[in-house]
């Protein structure tokens, strides 16, 4: 049987799902030098302070400069931003970027001189953030004084301004001989979970489409998720299919897009149908909790449990270029810990998708917990009616004890409580999994979960229970539950 390397490449990565990354061929099927490697982020959310006058700390640059640091220690030929880059849309925010940018990357080259291209989009922050909280009314109350400071007010002039190149709101560049395109978010105030998109994208392929090589991938960027990709129906932030509609005839796009602010340990930031979509999670406060799917325990807002951390975790990518796969290294830079194994897409893309969900989705499996691992329910009594000073009668509460299920390959994302004997899909409850949008290792990961539920939840003539507590990847996939003790309730 003649079976060429192209397809061996193709059927390996579709047996085995890619999950041990690149190591699977480096030094053996593939050639180990990256024709183009470029660094990813996306909504970056450099912030002014209330007063005007500097940045707001925690919104500041340092995470950048330090994001960008790794990038230039990588290597790279180019660092992307898929918008969301000055948070209100100040130009004084946007200024600030431009220095941090230039501090690493002096008239965009790095130590050895290699030139490093910027492929940057804005998203709605930078385009009308100034309205957000009425931010620039407050710090610039003066109209004359507001309009200098803001970037709409001349939203092209300011961007050719700082960053020393036209603006285009849709622009085509190339590196290293492979096109890249982008569109800048200048067409409508955002709308949430359906957003309008990318004014003029679909004419610009039409007009210059021909100026991309079909032979080799190129790569795109916008601020929201190309629609019925990325993060499936559930996704905050798409568009309205214009984006779709532009790529769909071209099996070799590579897709990138933010917004959303999901996190890259949800493997649904990988979709691949028509071409290759990527979600590229966020620089600030990922990320988002699934939507749709609760109510979660750990979701605050007058729940018995703290709220999940999701605002304390900052990611990136690296992505190199080969000549037969593009292989994706996913980062936290807040702690410079990896996000778990690489993602390799074979090249050319349109012969093998192994991120298509399902397929990704069954060689992954299920998530399960340790051998013998047990779960444990008990009853928080009420607190005592003769406690000084006099407390408000409040009913007990269920607490279930289990270790983290991180004993298979697919990661856990949530984890369903159920009460044993209900009809089946009667879920009483959800947990996002603690800790995870962070490295599998990291200590939230890795530590027993607790879950707090009313008493409530329980039919009121209820004399015992016992609960089924499933875990569930980002997919889906529900591994086997573990079966609590009874209860008096």
């Amino acid at each position: 049987m003649n079976v060429s390397r192209r397809f061996f490449i193709g059927g390996a990565f579709g047996a085995l799902g890619a999950f041990s990354g690149c190591r699977i061929f480096t030094g053996t099927c593939c050639d180990g030098t990256p024709k183009l490697r470029f660094g990813v982020v996306s909504d970056v959310h450099v912030r002014l302070s209330n007063d005007g006058k500097g940045l707001y700390e925690p919104n500041d640059c340092t995470t950048f400069i330090h994001t960008l640091e790794w990038f230039r220690d990588q290597g790279v030929d180019a660092v992307m931003i898929a918008g969301d880059i000055a948070d209100h849309g100040m130009v004084g925010e946007m200024e600030a970027v431009a220095k941090a940018w230039f501090s690493v990357f002096p008239n965009d080259r790095a130590p050895d001189g290699r030139k490093v291209t910027r492929l940057f989009v804005t998203g709605n922050h930078d385009w009308e953030g100034f309205k957000y909280g009425n931010f620039a009314e407050k710090v610039f109350p003066d109209a004359a004084v507001r309009a200098t400071k803001v970037l709409r007010s001349d939203y092209k002039g300011n961007w050719e301004r700082i960053w020393y190149e036209p603006f285009d709101p849709v622009w085509l560049k190339t590196v290293n001989g492979y096109s890249f395109v982008g569109g800048h978010w200048t067409a409508d105030h955002c709308r949430g979970k359906d957003e309008i998109g990318i004014s003029g994208v679909e004419e610009f392929f039409a007009a210059n489409g021909g100026k991309i090589d079909p032979s080799q991938p190129f790569f795109y960027v916008q601020h929201p998720h190309p629609s019925g990709t990325c993060y499936g129906p559930e996704a905050w932030g798409r568009d309205d299919g214009r984006v779709m509609r532009a790529l769909a005839k071209r099996p070799n796009a590579i897709a990138f897009s933010g917004h959303s602010h999901y996190t890259l340990t949800d493997e649904r930031s990988v979709w691949q149908g028509a071409f290759t979509s990527i979600g590229t999670a966020s620089l600030r406060y990922t990320s988002r909790f699934a939507i749709g799917k609760g109510p979660y325990a750990n979701a605050g807002k007058g729940a018995l449990m703290p709220a999940q951390k999701t605002f304390d975790n900052r990611q990136g990518m690296l992505v190199s270029v080969f000549s037969d796969h593009v292989q994706i290294v996913r980062r936290d830079f807040s702690r410079d810990a990896s996000l778990g194994d690489d993602w390799v897409l074979p090249l050319p893309v349109a012969e093998s998708r192994p991120f298509e969900f399902k397929k990704r989705a069954a060689v992954l499996g299920a998530p399960a917990f340790p051998e013998q691992a047990k779960a444990v329910a008990s009853v928080k009594a009420a607190p005592a009616a003769n406690a000084v000073p006099p407390a408000k009668a409040k009913p007990p509460v269920l607490k279930i004890e289990f270790p983290a299920a991180l004993a298979a390959k697919a990661r856990v994302y949530d984890y369903e409580i159920a009460l044993k004997g209900a009809a089946e899909g009667a879920i009483l409850s959800r947990v996002v999994a603690p800790g995870y949008h962070r490295s599998r290792n990291d200590p939230d990961a890795i530590a027993p979960v607790e879950c707090l539920l009313p008493r409530t939840m329980l039919a009121g003539d209820a004399k015992e229970a016992a609960f089924l507590v499933t875990p569930v990847s980002s997919y889906g996939v529900k591994g086997k539950a573990l079966e609590t003790n009874v209860i008096k309730v």
